[in-house]
């Protein structure tokens, strides 16, 4: 092959003591047959080398030469050679070096974009896209809306898509009639002061497992996700996906008390069989989220201005949630006053999502989230990427009394 390429990409001297190279022929029917040897062989096709050139320079090509004409053409014709040499039987290790298992795919990073709809009223998620591969994936949160959001993502049962195909339901359709539209149905006489917490409690848990009892059992466990992040602002964090389907949600309220996957924002991510082979990132501090029993949160390490890779350990979660029924994540905020202690005591009181008026909008004066890790199940760790200026900071947990479980930690960036 190598023989009748040189050959049909052959070379010719004329011109006494100046030697004109021109090209005969080259037909892509060579350039052809050389790519599709290297595909065969591992390669990508954007990786592929500029074969065209190399096969085929560009005609007249003029070269200053003394007569030594022979030895001036086989030098060319040995560097052709050479380099279709190279390309052949050099692609062999090459490749093997890089190669790849098969369904793999670059490392990727999932946008979604937070909005709101002043017209409808509704709160909406934009993603880049609704399937990934399966492994590490950062998910880069924009908050284009007037409120605080986050991202939090669930694993949905295969006893939870078979029972939205029995129903004849999409899937999210299924998520948000059997769990979405009946938490929100039994929490509006709570917040309103109908009913007290067992009994919304008990209203709750009848109202699901009539529709949708698959989401307690087997259950549908928190996957993580980017965590509060304020008006205008972009936070990126970074978490490891088995294959399945997700539902994308965000429960904070709006001034109504209803909560924002009532109204809109919840989407449906399909996580491939195909592995991704992003890796998990290097962290500058090892943040380790756990009951108060084991201590709260706490950290190792410390950070300085500039970028930085923060790595949230979830311990194990209690089983049956704490006093708001869910389990404990990781927030990061700057605080513009770290002496005012009435403000950590006033975002502890929002925070807590049962409360009126609580968890609506923005947070408090003088506290601007920036992201943090959604809870997940114990074992399980997630990556939080900032940018810090010098300030003031501080974590704290999504649930009630953070400061009394310890989950509350303030510190200085210089």
């Amino acid at each position: 092959m190598i023989r009748s390429a040189a050959a049909s990409c052959g070379y010719f001297m004329r011109g006494g003591d100046s030697v004109i190279l021109s090209r005969i022929c080259c037909p892509r029917l060579i350039v052809t047959d050389f790519e599709n040897r290297l595909l065969k062989a591992g390669w990508q096709q954007k990786t592929l080398p500029p074969l065209q050139a190399i096969l085929c320079p560009p005609r007249s090509k003029t070269f200053s030469l003394q007569p030594q004409c022979t030895m001036i053409r086989n030098y060319i014709l040995g560097t052709v050679i050479f380099s279709l040499l190279i390309i052949i039987t050099g692609c062999d290790s090459s490749i093997t070096d890089s190669e790849a298992p098969p369904n793999v795919v670059e490392p990727q990073t999932v946008e979604i974009t937070a909005s709101h709809d002043q017209e409808s009223n509704e709160h909406l998620f934009d993603l880049s896209t609704d399937e990934i591969a399966s492994g590490w994936t950062t998910f880069e949160f924009t908050n284009a809306s007037h409120a605080d959001h986050f991202v939090l993502l669930y694993k949905v049962p295969d006893e939870g898509i078979a029972a939205a195909e029995a129903a004849g339901e999409p899937l999210l359709d299924h998520w948000y009639n059997g769990v979405t539209v009946p938490f929100q149905e039994e929490y509006t006489p709570f917040v309103q002061g109908e009913i007290n917490w067992e009994e919304f409690v008990d209203n709750l848990v009848a109202n699901i497992a009539g529709k949708a009892l698959w989401f307690f059992d087997p259950g549908a466990p928190p996957s993580g996700g980017p965590g509060l992040t304020a008006a205008g602002l972009t936070s990126r964090t970074t978490v490891s996906l088995s294959p399945g389907t997700y539902i994308v949600e965000c429960y904070v309220k709006d001034e109504a008390e209803e909560f924002h996957s009532f109204n809109g924002m919840l989407r449906k991510l399909v996580v491939a069989e195909e592995v991704s082979d992003g890796e998990a990132p290097e962290a500058t501090m090892e943040v380790t989220i756990a009951q108060p029993a084991s201590g709260g949160l706490s950290y190792e390490g410390t950070l300085g201005q500039g970028e930085q890779v923060i790595s949230v350990f979830f311990d194990e979660q209690p089983e049956f949630g704490y006093e708001h029924l869910l389990g404990h994540n990781a927030q990061l905020f700057k605080l513009e006053d770290p002496n005012d202690e009435g403000l950590l005591e006033e975002l502890a009181i929002w925070i807590d999502w049962r409360l009126p008026g609580s968890f609506t909008r923005r947070a408090p004066e003088g506290a601007t989230f920036i992201g943090g890790a959604m809870e997940m199940v114990g074992g399980e760790t997630a990556y939080l990427h900032v940018d810090l200026s010098p300030g003031d900071y501080a974590w704290i947990a999504e649930v009630p009394a953070p400061a009394e479980k310890g989950m509350v930690r303030t510190f200085t960036i210089e």
